[in-house]
This record gives C-alpha cells, structure tokens and sequence, in this order.
C-alpha cells in the first residue's frame, strides 16, 4: 500500500521539519516514507541554465526569473515519485511525502496528472510570513539538514507575498471532488511539539482508514 501526502506552505513554513518528525514517526507504526521536494530539481535547472532563467542568489542560493520553471519542476518531480512508487511491491506500507512551496496552488496543482492526485492527502501549514522568514534566517546561519537552502528576500517579493493555501479545501472540493477529511489546515506559528500533536490524528487517519469509515 502507498499512499500520498502531499506537505505544502510557504517557505520557512515548516515544511521539512514536519515530514522528519513524521518519518520517523510513522516508522513506530511499521510503515516506511519516501521523501520528495522540488528544490534539487530547481536547483539541477539553476545550474544548467544557459537562458537567464535563473540568477545567482545570496549564500549561494539563486533566484528564479521566469516563473515557468516553477510549473516545470513540479512535472519532474512526479516523474520522479512515480519511478520510486512504481519500484515498490504491492505489499510494502509506504507513506510518500511530496513537499512544495507555491504562490498558486490551484494553479500548481494543474501540473500534476490526476491519476498523481487520485487518493491523496493534503497538509497545509499556515505560517506567517516574517516566522517565515526568521527561520530561514536561522536555518542557514546554522544549517543542520541537507534542505537548509537559502531564500531570498527578492523572491519573496517577486513570488511569495501571498500564497492561495487557505483555500485549498475549497479547490479540492470543486476542481477534484475531494472530500475535506483527505486536506488538514494547520497553524504552524506555535511550537514544533504542539503542532505535531494537532497533525498525529490525521496522519492516523491516513494510515488507517478503518478510523475514517464513519466520517
């Protein structure tokens, strides 16, 4: 059994934090997780560019200057899940984490095929923008995990200023049909710890669909 998740918000929203808290959480309950972003795949474009897509970014990140790039990445990364999900046996209980930050959900969510989306679950991590913006900061004055990457200021004002997730209950129900028990809005302002505690029932859920019949 795979099942998908898909961890979304804007940067410095969380995102990581979560599903490596939930990785090793889920493994207590004999399921395994498969981890996919985006990042390295705009980054592998970044560093192929030869068309001024890209510029080079402070503490030796890079910025994104034609925005279909953004649409573009999220193609490739369902090809990449995909290839990981079709390599496993039909057996194994596999929890995939899909991790992406946009301005335009619904938008992003075109670039996906529907078969990709069929059956999948949705985090949202509503976050401030300046406790955004604060960790990032922190995480790449002392970066600890391989996704410490930096975040521009420029982007956040060229992209990120405002983002659609709020209404992703609301997108799901009328492009996809997707009952709202399968998208989770979290506030993500607080503790680590207390919104681990708010995502652990859905999660559950998720795992086990048993706990959702009567829903």
């Amino acid at each position: 059994m795979t099942i998908k998740l898909f961890i979304l918000g804007l940067p410095g929203s969380g995102k990581s934090a979560v599903a490596r808290f939930l990785c090793a959480k889920i493994a207590g309950w004999h399921w395994t997780a498969a981890r996919f972003n985006d990042y390295k795949i705009l980054d592998g474009m970044f560093h192929q560019d030869t068309a001024g897509r890209f510029k080079p970014a402070e503490s030796r990140g890079f910025d994104v200057l034609d925005l279909k790039v953004f649409d573009e990445a999220l193609q490739a990364l369902e090809q990449e899940a995909n290839i990981y999900v079709d390599s496993l046996k039909p057996e194994e209980k596999n929890l995939v984490f899909i991790e992406f930050s946009r301005n335009d959900y619904e938008h992003a969510f075109q670039q996906f095929n529907k078969s990709f989306l069929k059956d999948a679950y949705f985090l949202y991590l509503d976050t401030e923008l300046a406790r955004c913006k604060e960790r990032i900061r922190h995480r790449v004055a002392d970066p600890q995990f391989e996704e410490d990457h930096p975040v521009s200021e420029y982007i956040f004002k060229a992209y990120y200023y405002v983002d659609d997730g709020l209404s992703i209950v609301d997108i799901w129900a009328k492009e996809y049909g997707v009952d709202n028990w399968r998208v989770l809005t979290i506030d993500n302002n607080r503790s680590l710890d207390l919104v681990i505690k708010s995502i652990e029932p859905f999660i559950y859920s998720i795992l086990n669909p048993l706990s959702i019949v009567n829903k």
